[in-house]
């Protein structure tokens, strides 16, 4: 018999240690910033949700005309009623501590 199979962690470091060798640490370090699954809105899709909750239509109507879920729809909101709360009260976005 040979040697023992690799387990999966073993197969994750090497990857990881190939992968350090291989680019700088400020690629790295960039590419750990930037990660993570895109997101499904972009800034003509959030243009457009505010078009059409502006022509009164409710969340489950935007998610149908969008093809989203209601679920996108609301944090998409949330977060535009979070950049709308910092840019018009700049006292509200400072750090409290």
């Amino acid at each position: 018999m040979g040697e023992k199979p690799m387990t999966v962690a073993e197969m994750a470091r090497m990857g990881g240690l190939a992968r350090a060798k291989a680019n700088s640490k400020d690629q790295l370090r960039a590419w750990g910033k930037h990660g993570g699954r895109p997101p499904l809105f972009d800034e003509k899709a959030i243009a457009r949700l505010r078009r059409l909750l502006g022509a009164g239509k409710s969340q489950a109507e935007c998610a149908a005309d969008l093809d989203v879920s209601t679920r996108t729809i609301s944090r998409a909101v949330a977060r535009m009623r979070v950049g709308a709360t910092s840019r018009s009260n700049p006292e509200r976005s400072k750090d409290p501590r």
